[in-house]
Order: C-alpha cells, then structure tokens, then sequence
C-alpha cells in the first residue's frame, strides 16, 4: 500500500542552520498535533539550496501525513518502507518513535505490526547538510539545475519550474526523495539478498537475511536462473531452524559452467529465493547478479608479467575507457527511460565500457541497466570531510562506506567504489568498513587525491599510509586538468607519465566546449533569454572561453574568432584537441596508465557551463568522436614531438589479441590534398602500446598549419583492424 503522494504537509525546523549544534527535536509527531498551517506537498520529493555557490543549505525539514490502513490478519506483519531519504531521518508512527537512518542511497523500513492502527499519522524528521554531519560535495543525486524552484518531484514541469542565471555548483539536498509504502508479510520474511559468483571455484555464494517473529522450523529454496540467456538453472535447498527475530542464512550453490558476464557478454543469473514453513510458500524474493570476478594485480595478488594497479576482470587484464555522468538519475525519476537508453547507447558506440557516476550513488533501476547493456561503473559516494568533529566526519565517512558496499553487492557492472572527491585524509576506517561488507571490492577512497594542471603524472603511492592488504583493494586516482582553459596551453606539455610504484587511474580531465548554435536557439530554456546572432560578436553562457583568448585562437586554428559561430566551433576544436592529446598520453602509457573517465559525457539538462562531449539535446560535439576513435580497443595514434619536426607512429592494443604482420597505412594532407603518405609493416602485441614507426614533418611546405592524418590499420590478410584521423594544428606544437 503506498502512501498518498499528495496528502503530505511539510515544515522547516531549521531552514539555513548556521551552527553545528543540533536541536532536540520539538514534539510535532504527536497524532493530535495541529499540522493544519503547515505546507502541502507532495512525496516522494527532492530539494536544493546553497548558501552561496559552493556551500549547500544545512536544515531540518518535517513531514507528516494521514493515512488508513487495515490491520493485519493472523500470521501476517507489516513493515513501514522508505525506499529513499536524504540525507538522515528520525520516524516517528502514531506518536512511537521507530527509529532513525542516514544515507540516501540505501533503503530502510520497520515492523509497525502492533502499531498500525485503521488511522494512523505518520511524522518524518529529515536532517540534512554539512553542518549536521553530511559529508557532502559538489554534486548529487540529482543535477542542480539554478531553477526559481529548487525541487525534484516526479513530474518534470513542476521539477524545473524556470531557470535563473549562473551555474549552481553546490551538491547536497534534502526530503524523502522515493515511495514510502506498507508491506505486509508472512510471519517470517526475506530482508536483503546479497549473491557472488566465485569463478576461481565454480560456484555462487548467497547470504539472505530472514526477519523471523518466533522461532520456527523454515526452508529456504535457491534458484539461479539465466535472466537474459538459454542455460543451466542452479539449484539447492536449505532447511534450517530460524530464531526469533533476524537471521542469516548463508549457502553456496555449484555453477558448474556458468557464462561469465564482460562488457561484451553481460550475462545475468536472476537470483530466487523462496522461504516455505511447512511446505507452504510464505515469501519470495529475486535479485539479479552476475557471475564475474574484479580485481587488482598487487604485491598481495601479483601476476607474472602485469603492473601493479592493474585491473582484472574474471582473471584477465581489462583497461577502463570510460567518462563521467550525472543525471540519469533524473531521468529515471521522470520516467525518460528511452532517452536514458539513447545516451547509455550513443557512450557504447563511441567504444566507452565504464563511466563514473560523478559524486553521487545512482538508483537501483539505473545500475541495473547498466548491468544489462554491460557497463561498468564507479559508484561515487562523492563528499568531503563535514564541518564537524574529527569524531562526527569519520562515523558518517565510515557509515557511507559500509553502506554503498552493500547496496552495490548484487551489480556486475559496478567494479569500483569511490568515498569522496579532491580531498585527502587517512581511508583506513573505510576501507575496512568496505572490505567487511564486501571482502572483494575495489576502492578508489578518492577521485582526484592528485589534482591540478601539471603536468607529471603521480608516482603511485604517494599520500596514502596504509598496509600492503589495504593496496590490494586500492587504487591511486588523479585529475589531470591540463589543458584546461586555466592551465598550460601547450600540447606537447599535456600529459607526461612518469613511470610510478604502481598503475595510477585518471577520474577526470577534458575541457568545456559550447553547445552547437542550433541547440542554442532551438532549445535553451526562454527564461536565458533569446540566443544572440550568430554572427553577434559575443559569448553565450555562464563559460570559461574568453574572447580572443589564446585557446580560441588555437582552436580557430591560428585565426582570432569574431562571432559566436565561430567561437563555439574554436571551442569544440579546442576541448577535441585536448581529449586527443590526454587521452593519447594514457593510452600509450599501459603499465602507468590503468584506465580513465573524461570528464563529462552529456549534460542532461541545459548547462551554462558546458563541460560535457554531448549537449542535453543529444548533440554530440567534436569531443564526442575523438573519444569514440581514441577509445577503441586497438587504434593507431600519431604523437607529435621535436617540436613539431617528427610524428611517431604508434598502435595502442589493450586486448588480448595478437597480430603479425599488420600493416599500417598513413596519410598527410592539407584541405583534403595529401601531402605526404606511407606505410609501415609491425607485429602488433597483446596488451600493449608501441611506437612502430616516424615521420619527417620537416618535409612539409613551411606554409603548412593545419594537416589532416589519417592512420588505417590492417592485418596480414588485408582486413581493416582500426582507423585514427586528426585534424592538427602544428604551430601549437613548435612552442
């Protein structure tokens, strides 16, 4: 039975905190309290504010509700569920206070059994903010938009109820942002359901929690049944003698030939199980896995010829070509499955095989299909330290640890987990609060522990003061902002690895780029105004392009830009050049490099401050098919080097495949006029990045700015493997 989504009202206890103290709470749970000046609202809601542009509101908002209800009949029980509030929340039914959770991303409920009642008031205390112990970040569950209403409801007109200027860059919000409902039950039930496959040894473990009211003779049958493939279905059955109570019944179930889930393949195994008392069926409940193994080379778990850092998918070598992302969250919440679809769909074909979900904990629903079309992820706690005792920060730190480990158990695609964002602090506390939930999870503690526009990367484990067992769970994370409109603008000085203690893995870098005019004029918000000429000399946006700024000139190609048409394509050649020249750097670095995340993929809804590959309206820019050719599994590359006089000749192979005998064929050309070509005859190894070959750029006519290269790779029987093409812009690389 869900509650009434439109018979709520809602009051601020403390609507913009300004100390760390926290109040006791007034008694506005009782049933006969007089809520009848208080706001209407609807739930499940979500709300935002900032105190200015990087700190979020600290507050405590209450809600309460009527609601009926029947009572229930013999043998059965009724819990209250909370499939989601943010941040903490303290509930009270019919004046009893049930209890208290935090963490939004995890969902809670009670046994109201003997407290329901035909009538019932139902009162919610949510807490929430920095001040109060949140460790929150930049972004959120939900993007930010700087609307005049800052909330999230289900429906999306009321949810972005016009927009002001200026980018709003604060994370954090508030409210029972998911379905409260009543579930009633059996007198023994199945609580959470935690499944593994352990392909080392064949087999599947599972850990159930059952909520018993009395001791009782129970059993527990388990079927693993192929969910989106024809196989085998894993079968057993466990009596077993349940306490009052909660238990957990742990089994392991033989998966003799079981398909693995990859990228390539994501099979998924729907995990049954179904309690029985006396041979009846009193409750059921399914969760999805996969059968795969995530891990990490290191000096705990070394594997001949592999760096530490590597990553290891079912025991193989896998390198991480993904992006960051943020939204789609919203777009679940707003019931646009089929857009979320067509951008997971446009990051497969531009080859991406995993993405961060940037600062936040994405929705059950969306990790799910990420598991179906075989993606993986870094689920991204996404905070910093509160502004609280050191005691206070690491209780919550440890508790989001604890929790973001077991509500991404059950998903394949999810391989990493990351605690917080461009901080530093000692992740011990978390690291094993993460290991004893999940004693096999991979951890990046922070995303961005190295940051900044310089331009050597990291030499491994430089910050972090923990135990070898600690390093076989951990991987070193950095953002790499060079080329950034605030940074070094010199290609050549973009990315340089060094050669670190172990692999190290980039969590984001890139640049801005404007959206295209069309998407500007046909679909920014009308409240930004109308969208100037083409022609108009001016910038569009709250954007870090400068007029005539020395990146523009690069990204025009040595010309000045003068309107807006032509800064937003100096622009977009700008932020292409960038992800061409970083992303080269990593992917011809494979025992430094481990893996990255560009920094971001879409703009789900219009951003003054466009950082993304893809506008909200799906319009990819220029950075959207560099990726797409840079993230291919085998791909030839150009460098440029000796200040502009040489352009090596590499190929980059992160499978597992060998090739003799490819041949590498390439062009030089000027306005579609080729200048100078060849070709070159290599053996391409498995797992590696290899210089194969250079070029003499001193033979081109001195005249000659821009070039066009095209690189076409080719296997011994003359089928084409891979093709690479740039437009380059020389003067930038003779500085």
């Amino acid at each position: 039975q869900r509650l009434d989504s439109e018979n709520w009202r809602s009051r601020y206890e403390v609507k913009i905190a300004k100390t760390t103290k926290r109040p006791d709470a007034p008694e506005w749970f009782g049933e006969s309290f007089d809520d009848s000046s208080w706001q209407r609202t609807e739930v499940p809601e979500w709300r935002y504010g900032a105190r200015n542009r990087t700190t979020p509101v600290s507050c405590i908002l209450w809600y309460r509700t009527k609601f009926s209800a029947k009572r229930p009949g013999n043998g059965k029980r009724v819990f209250l569920v909370f499939e989601g509030v943010d941040w903490e929340a303290e509930v009270w039914l019919n004046g009893k206070r049930l209890g208290s959770h935090r963490v939004y991303y995890e969902p809670f409920k009670f046994d109201v059994t003997d407290i329901l009642k035909e009538n019932n008031t139902l009162a919610v205390r949510v807490i929430d903010g920095p001040l109060y112990g949140e460790p929150a970040a930049y972004w959120s569950l939900f993007p930010l938009a700087p609307s005049n209403k800052q909330r999230y409801v289900r429906e999306k007109a009321k949810s972005v109820a016009g927009y002001r200027n200026k980018d709003m860059h604060i994370g954090s919000g508030y409210g029972i942002h998911r379905e409260v409902y009543l579930e009633t039950t059996g007198r023994a039930c199945i609580g959470d359901v935690f499944v593994r496959g352990d392909i080392a040894k064949g087999q599947a473990s599972i850990k159930a929690r059952i909520d018993s009211a009395a001791a009782t003779d129970l059993t527990l049958e388990v079927e693993l049944i192929p969910e989106n493939f024809k196989g085998t279905i894993y079968k057993r059955s466990i009596p077993y003698k349940a306490a009052g109570g909660e238990n957990t019944v742990s089994c392991i179930v033989p998966m003799p030939n079981a398909k693995q889930w990859t990228p390539d393949t994501p099979y998924l195994y729907r995990c049954r199980l179904t309690l029985k008392s006396h041979g009846k069926v009193i409750d059921a409940r399914d969760a999805l896995f996969g059968y795969r193994s995530f891990g990490l080379v290191s000096k705990m778990n070394p594997k001949e010829g592999l760096t530490a850092g590597t990553f290891l998918l079912n025991g193989k070598p896998i390198y991480l070509r993904g992006t960051n992302i943020q939204g789609l969250d919203a777009l679940w919440y707003w019931g646009e499955n089929d857009k979320m679809l067509d951008i997971l769909l446009m990051l497969k074909a531009a080859n991406f095989n995993s993405l961060r979900s940037c600062q936040h904990v994405q929705f059950p629903e969306v990790r799910e299909l990420l598991d179906r079309l075989g993606i993986m992820s870094e689920q991204d706690n996404g905070s910093r330290y509160p502004k609280l005792s050191k005691s206070i920060k690491l209780s919550q730190m440890v508790e989001c640890a604890a929790t973001i480990a077991r509500v991404c158990y059950n998903n394949p695609g999810v391989v990493l987990l990351s605690y917080a964002n461009e901080t530093k602090f000692d992740p011990t506390p978390m690291l094993k609060a993460t290991l004893k939930e999940d004693p096999s999870r991979i951890v990046i503690p922070v995303s961005g522990l190295h940051l900044g526009g310089g331009v050597n990367v990291p030499k491994g484990r430089t910050r972090y003061k923990i135990t070898d067992e600690m390093w076989a769970h951990t991987v070193d994370d950095f953002h790499p902002y060079w080329g950034w409109y605030g940074y070094n603008a010199r290609p050549t000085a973009w990315c340089r690895v060094n050669t670190p203690d172990r692999m190290s893995f980039a969590g984001e870098y890139g640049a801005e780029a404007l959206d295209s005019y069309e998407t500007m004029s046909k679909h920014y918000p009308a409240h930004w105004k109308a969208t100037p000429p083409r022609d108009a000399d001016t910038l569009w946006g709250h954007v870090q392009t400068k007029k005539a700024g020395s990146k523009q000139i690069m990204g025009f190609r040595g010309e000045t830009p003068k309107n807006l048409g032509q800064y937003i394509e100096a622009s977009q050649n700008y932020q292409a050049d960038v992800l061409s020249e970083v992303t080269k750097g990593f992917r011809l670095s494979p025992r430094r490099i481990s893996g990255y995340f560009q920094f971001h993929f879409i703009d789900v809804l219009p951003a003054e401050w466009p950082k993304s590959i893809v506008s909200h309206d799906l319009t990819p820019k220029k950075g959207y098919f560099v990726m797409a050719q840079l993230n291919q599994p085998l791909v030839p590359l150009p460098r440029i080097t000796n200040h502009c006089r040489t352009m090596e000749l590499w190929v980059a192979n992160d499978t597992e495949k060998k090739f003799d005998n490819a041949r590498l064929k390439w062009s030089i050309a000027q306005n579609n006029d080729v200048i100078l070509q060849g070709e070159e005859i290599t053996r391409i190894k498995n797992r590696q990045a290899a210089k194969i070959g250079q070029v003499d750029l001193t033979k081109l006519p001195s005249t000659v700015e821009v070039i066009g290269v095209v690189l076409k790779l080719f296997d011994d029987g003359g089928t084409l493997l891979s093709k690479y093409r740039q437009e380059i812009y020389l003067p930038a690389f003779k500085k």
